[in-house]
């Protein structure tokens, strides 16, 4: 019999995170991944000659006091595994008659300059993106003494005000900015999480955006390489990354989870493995449908299952046989391609959800423009064009239909591009679209959403729990869970997984010091007025 302190299903960030986090502490651990590569969505595939990134286009990296990733990094000792390459701005937008190049570090002066009549508005906009990050730059169980003891008066108030605001991008944005452009240029890439400005939850706007504003980086050899250094942290703890590997059920003794059953895929056998605790990095929909015995989980299924999962992607993946940089000099890394028609467009009638493919924003990612490292062969240059993708619009369509829309999709993308870069076309030996269905097939999620459930809801009450109420021993570890999607979020939420199993009060006890500090405190300041 096979046993293990933590069996994990599935390798996505997430998993990989909490198992090496897990491994480190002392556990054994076995990761186990259907698919033939590791990684989830962080992976790399191969064509023409070079490694095309199946989801990594850039990580945001804020101030090292203010990004939970560095925690994490230093924590694993991840920086001795991998390079993050520094992108050289945040993004650059191409309109018809217009470029604005955004800067890393001086962004504020840098919009300022371009909208000078909203300077003030610009000003309160950055002062209230870093408010937010602040909030949120370390959860309670990861402060330091000093951040926990004064976190009462520091951070909570101010968290308990977000929670309960639930206030939404569009909402603040038309609250400061008078401008149409503007509100567009600062809200530009909304397409990676979500598709209606005025359902996005502030926090989670305002949290990447303060983070992307002060740097970008890319992982050098893509998000794969990522993927295979949190692995290699596992392994190295004497633990196991098993790929073909499918599981099949989650075992039960009673309402105690024991280990699982899965197919290996290699073998063609059926294998059962044991332990202490089981970690679903996948879509929590499949454990309760397919992984479980059929029974009642409501405790933990209630506050989901109203949740919305309407947040995929459209990606265009292209080879060229031509450095992009130098036939395009002004071409960045991150190019945003608009028309006039999106940039005048009034906020509240920019959701992306019915959006024409001639007006929804695309993403150009130039990874010739940095040292990638994605490269097999010299003159082999990888780009990919993204954008947001509704899985209605894909899921009942025959196979002819369906294959019609790609065609369209492919020919109104690859127009708008070649009407900002003439001629780039001609150097594409290498073009393949993927749809929220290959999403879905890839990784199995409901609606094919690589983000879990759509940023709608503040706070912990927005998200799927980390521990399950109904088994015990099962706890979950990846975009559904707080604080959500992204390269960022699932990496949080695996850490913070493998938190709860390595000290399982921690939570609690934090929690309940933190509810004294601040009675003493409001007796503190009472008293004090008193006087």
């Amino acid at each position: 019999m096979q046993k293990y302190d933590a069996i994990i299903i599935g390798s996505g960030l997430g998993g990989l995170t909490c198992g090496a986090t897990l491994a480190k502490g002392g556990k054994k651990v076995l990761v186990l991944e259907q698919h033939n590569l590791i990684g989830g969505c962080a992976t790399c595939f191969q064509r023409k000659g070079t490694l095309i990134d199946a989801g990594l286009h850039e990580l945001d990296f804020g101030p090292r006091d203010m990004d939970y990733k560095y925690l994490i990094f230093d924590h694993l000792n991840l920086w001795d595994k991998i390079r993050a390459v520094p992108l050289p701005t945040a993004w650059t937008i191409h309109s018809p008659n217009q470029k604005y190049t955004i800067p890393h570090g001086n962004t504020q002066e840098a919009l300022k300059a371009m909208f000078p009549h909203e300077k003030n508005g610009i000003d309160r906009y950055f002062e209230m993106i870093k408010d937010q990050a602040k909030v949120f730059r370390r959860l309670p169980a990861d402060m330091s003494f000093w951040q926990f003891f004064f976190a009462p008066i520091t951070t909570l108030p101010k968290l308990f005000a977000t929670i309960r605001s639930n206030h939404n991008a569009g909402e603040i944005l038309d609250s400061i900015i008078q401008d149409v452009k503007l509100k567009k240029i600062l809200n530009i890439n909304l397409q990676y999480y979500h598709h209606d400005p005025y359902k996005f939850i502030w926090s989670y706007h305002a949290i990447t955006q303060s983070s992307y504003y002060h740097q970008g980086a890319y992982v050098h050899g893509g998000s794969q390489a990522l993927s295979n250094a949190l692995a290699s942290i596992v392994s190295e703890h004497g633990g196991e990354v098993r790929s073909r590997s499918d599981v099949t059920d989650i075992l039960l003794d009673g309402d105690r989870a024991i280990g699982v059953r899965y197919l290996d895929k290699k073998t063609k056998g059926m294998q059962e493995v044991y332990a202490e605790y089981v970690v679903a990095n996948c879509d929590p929909k499949i454990v309760y449908d397919r992984l479980l015995p059929k029974g009642d989980y409501s405790q933990d299924t209630d506050h989901t299952d109203r949740f919305e999962c309407n947040t995929s992607l459209i990606s265009i993946y292209m080879v060229f046989d031509k450095n992009l940089s130098e036939l395009y000099p002004d071409m960045d890394y991150n190019n945003f391609i608009v028309n006039d028609h999106f940039l005048n467009l009034e906020l509240s009638k920019s959701s992306y959800l019915d959006m024409s493919l001639e007006d929804i924003p695309l993403s150009f990612i130039n990874y010739s423009k940095i040292d990638h490292g994605l490269n097999q062969e010299a003159d082999k240059y990888p780009a990919t064009i993204t954008t947001y993708g509704n899985y209605k619009h894909w899921n009942n369509l025959s196979k002819e239909e369906y294959e019609q829309k790609k065609e369209q999709v492919r020919e109104v993308f690859i127009r708008r591009l070649e009407a900002h870069f003439p001629g780039i076309m001609q150097h594409c030996v290498h073009l393949e679209v993927a749809t929220p269905m290959t999403i879905q097939r890839y990784i199995k999620t409901q609606s094919g959403t690589p983000y879990g459930y759509d940023q709608s809801k503040e706070g912990f009450s927005g998200r799927k729990h980390y521990k399950s109420k109904a088994i015990k021993n099962l706890y979950f570890a990846s975009a559904f869970n707080f604080p959500g999607g992204g390269f960022t979020g699932a990496i949080i939420t695996g850490f913070r997984a493998a938190k709860g199993i390595l000290d399982p009060n921690i939570f609690v006890r934090r929690g309940f010091l933190i509810g004294l500090i601040s009675i003493l405190a409001i007796i503190g300041l009472v008293l004090v007025a008193e006087i």
